[in-house]
């Protein structure tokens, strides 16, 4: 994209930390100088948390430019880890762009935008409906993709509540066993673009995704299948326990959390309440009890598993780009 408006193109990134913006200017001909800190007008670092007192505070960020308010110039919408997102609005002009100080939280309704499964925003723009309105489209950590229609008007952009575009990843997206003899599936943490990839004439998605997998043995025997998916059912139910403490957990910390902002929850302070939670439940009596019983059919597994010399369990990670077509 063309960030200053000189007619040569430039890349722009977000990033995971300490989640500062980031440009590289084109300078022709393919060629890029070299990484300059996008800041604002107080030469601050465009951050989720302006003032952190730790880097983590901003962890992960993906940015977006658009003419938000229809005056000409280009403002930055970043996702942020948490799942939402904040308007930096250009206070200069399209050539000599100075950005405000002040994040301005995208909402849906009265509430703050925030995709689903709650992680991983990193919106892209596009007019998904063809209305003349550009929109907000998100992938998310849950590994699906979300519209948020723009329901107002130009300068003055609105948003829906959020439409699935891409079905979210039905699993954990770690060590997901993969089966030969089952379909290839994207996994989690869908970074997106949105393009018209086969010329067609409509926007298409295009999906790249993470996962680790264990990968099943294409060969074997039809009591080697039997046992390997009787082992599979009872670790899955196994797995769903650990996940059901997971979620309580999750509860119990917004709701000691109520009241609080959660562009705060990510403070030093916080995070230490959140590690302290977290260590209470794994120590907890019936979460160990479950976390043996999932490792001992993780050990069950492991004739059926290709290995490939690695530790069992660890997981080969993949990372796939997919192409939705846009029916």
């Amino acid at each position: 994209m063309d960030f200053d408006g000189d007619e040569i193109l430039d890349l722009v990134s977000g990033s995971y930390d300490p989640g500062e913006l980031y440009l590289f200017r084109g300078t022709g001909l393919g060629h890029f100088a070299a990484r300059e800190v996008i800041v604002d007008k107080s030469s601050k670092p465009i951050l989720k948390v302006p003032n952190q007192k730790d880097r983590v505070e901003s962890f992960g960020s993906w940015m977006a430019m658009v003419d938000w308010d229809d005056d000409g110039d280009l403002d930055i919408v970043v996702g942020t880890w948490e799942g939402m997102m904040f308007l930096r609005r250009n206070e200069g002009s399209r050539t000599r762009p100075v950005y405000s100080d002040r994040n301005e939280w995208l909402t849906v309704g009265d509430k703050r935008l925030r995709v689903p499964g709650g992680e991983h925003a990193n919106p892209v723009i596009a007019d998904w409906d063809g209305d003349g309105l550009w929109d907000v489209i998100s992938g998310a950590g849950n590994g699906g993709v979300y519209w948020y229609r723009n329901v107002g008007k130009q300068g003055e952009p609105r948003f829906a509540a959020p439409a699935t575009l891409v079905d979210r990843h039905e699993g954990i997206g770690y060590e997901e066993l993969l089966d030969p003899k089952h379909p290839q599936r994207a996994g989690i943490r869908s970074q997106i673009a949105v393009t018209d990839y086969d010329g067609d004439g409509k926007l298409d998605v295009l999906l790249g995704d993470f996962r680790s997998n264990l990968h099943v043995k294409p060969n074997l025997t039809d009591d080697e299948r039997a046992e390997f998916e009787r082992v599979v059912e009872k670790r899955d139910k196994s797995a769903a326990v650990l996940r059901s403490n997971m979620d309580a957990l999750r509860e119990q910390f917004a709701k000691e959390m109520q009241g609080i902002p959660k562009s705060e929850w990510e403070s030093p302070e916080y995070q230490e309440k959140w590690q302290l939670m977290y260590r209470q439940m794994k120590e907890s009596a019936p979460y160990q009890k479950a976390m043996e019983e999932y490792d001992r059919l993780a050990e069950d597994l492991k004739p059926f598993v290709e290995t490939d010399g690695a530790r069992f369990g660890a997981g080969i990670p993949h990372g796939f780009v997919w192409f939705f077509r846009r029916k």
